[in-house]
């Protein structure tokens, strides 16, 4: 089974619009440091913008989720990208650093929207089989191509006349673009049937305070002076925590009496879904690659001293092999059992911080850093495998929730490990710092010792992954293979296909030889072709 042109064009937006997400991401990390001295901000303010999109993006998935699946995928997805690209154009004529920090929260609200319905519209659209998994290894594969876009082009933008803010402009751009594909091509008529319960506004509530506080607390403790000394940290995330769990007994009770729920809790029982398995593996996946990727940034740049333009480069092989990872495991993934293939994956997580804890600085970098990049992608197999797998285990009016709760997971994952990370990387620098007085606190030689911890610490993330792949994931079985009763209808309607041809042949056929010479006609006679 090919994909038709009007499955092609499908793909493309909607890979399209949720890798302009992670675009904003490596545009970000370049760009900033030039942004934040053309607003002018402060130096303690600079990574607010990532926290904000982190924060609007992180907390409402679940929510959009929930939304989409009740006035369907096609809308969600349309208004969340026209969203994001509107507020686009304003980021790039955004005068000041208080009103860029807003702009960047308000596009988050977009990739929030657009992101899980984008993954419901595949699902929806295309049934279990070759095609859906190709459909999400295309998704996963532009991830990387999106991130490493963003890294160039923001490298080049930000130091050329054109400056960064036609970073905002492209994106609005191709934001535009991918709607009008989408626009053409996605259903207008619901697929599938939606969540017809109504939404569930307590739930939605505290889901979001609990992780938008979650999320910002970890994101704060990066970037406060005191780091989680600081007080109002330690507060935020036990109120995150506290939110958590009275929403966790706020779903189980309303699951209970048959009412609307924005995250069902029974999912986690389901026979042979492995869902914490699944969602645990995600969240430590996400924890060592993001995490790795950041302090790789980092290294090239506060170490190696290269400028955003040298940086960007330095991080192709990791696009490409991200590109390929996804690509291939979307063809095999329904040859090759689930299991297997994630722990082939996560086997690259756990080598790339091995060897970027112990870099060798003066090496070149084909020998050293190249292969950092070459390993680190090893999670880009878990995307398609473990999209899939959730989207297999939620109902046919949930698939929207499942892809909200995937993305979740990676968020916090992401979040939870670059506060910790960062922590320990700080914490280990100073200590290097106070037994060598001579050195500067930015100094290479002092930086690098903090990195070395980082990369530790993300190999016990990727070691955790590793083991709970290993021991929580047998007999999932191959999770893209196409299920039985589908095959089953899929030949039935090829034999009605071929009936129907047979049908109108042999009546043409018996037209032509009931034409006798002087206009006789034959005698009529009628063929049944019974198809079960």
């Amino acid at each position: 089974m090919s994909f038709t042109l009007k499955d092609v064009i499908l793909v493309v937006a909607v890979s399209g619009v949720t890798t302009l997400n992670v675009f904003l991401s490596g545009a970000l990390t370049v760009a900033l440091p030039t942004i934040g001295s053309d607003l002018e901000f402060r130096q303690a303010d600079l990574q607010w913008p990532v926290n904000v999109f982190a924060l609007s993006y992180g907390c409402l998935l679940l929510f959009f989720g929930r939304v989409g699946d009740i006035v369907g995928g096609r809308i969600m997805f349309i208004v969340g990208s026209l969203w994001f690209s509107a507020w686009s154009i304003a980021t790039a004529f955004a005068p000041n650093d208080k009103a860029f920090i807003i702009f960047i929260a308000l596009k988050g609200l977009g990739a929030a929207a657009n992101t899980p319905a984008g993954i419901g519209l595949l699902s929806s659209y295309f049934p279990p089989g070759p095609k859906r998994n190709k459909a999400f290894g295309a998704l996963g594969a532009g991830q990387p191509l999106g991130f490493i876009g963003g890294l160039i082009l923001g490298g080049i933008l930000t130091d050329s006349p054109a400056t960064w803010r036609t970073i905002f402009f492209i994106q609005a751009g191709l934001g535009f673009l991918f709607v009008a594909l989408g626009w053409l091509v996605l259903p207008k008529s619901q697929t599938t049937k939606r969540y017809t319960k109504g939404l569930d506004w307590g739930g939605a509530v505290l889901s979001t305070a609990g992780i938008g506080l979650l999320t910002y607390s970890l994101a704060d403790s990066s970037t406060a002076r005191k780091g989680w000394a600081t007080p109002h940290i330690p507060g935020l995330l036990s109120a995150s925590a506290v939110i958590l769990g009275i929403f966790v007994y706020y779903e189980r009770w309303r699951e209970s009496r048959g009412k609307s729920v924005l995250m069902p809790l029974s999912m986690w029982k389901q026979p042979g879904a492995k869902m914490g398995s699944v969602i645990t593996v995600v969240f430590f996946a996400w924890w060592s690659f993001n995490t790795l990727s950041y302090f790789a940034t980092l290294y090239y740049q506060q170490v190696e001293l290269l400028n955003p333009i040298q940086t960007s480069l330095r991080f192709i092989p990791m696009a490409l092999a991200g590109f390929s990872v996804n690509v291939i495991t979307g063809y095999v993934v329904n040859r090759l059992p689930g299991q297997a293939l994630i722990l082939a994956g996560l086997f690259g997580s756990v080598v790339a911080p091995i060897l970027f804890a112990l870099i060798n600085v003066h090496a070149l970098y084909w020998s050293s850093a190249f292969l950092v990049m070459l390993f680190i992608v090893g999670a880009d197999a878990v995307y398609p495998v473990g999209n899939l797998q959730i989207a297999c285990n939620f109902d046919e009016d949930s698939q929207s929730l499942a892809g909200g709760i995937f993305n979740v997971a990676t968020r916090l994952g992401t979040s939870l490990g670059l506060a910790i990370t960062s922590s320990i990387s700080t914490a280990i620098s100073e200590k290097y710092n106070q037994s060598h007085p001579e050195l500067s606190a930015d100094s290479p030689e002092v930086l690098m010792v903090g990195f070395r911890a980082a990369g530790w610490t993300c190999l016990a993330a990727a070691g955790i992954g590793f083991a709970v792949a290993a021991f929580g994931l047998r007999g999932i079985g191959v999770v893209g293979q196409m299920p039985r009763a589908t095959e089953h209808e899929i030949s039935l309607q090829q034999i009605k296909d071929v009936s129907t041809t047979t049908v109108g042949t042999m009546s043409n056929q018996k037209d032509d030889d009931n034409t006798g010479i002087g206009g006789h006609s034959a005698p009529d006679s009628t063929l049944t072709i019974n198809v079960v």
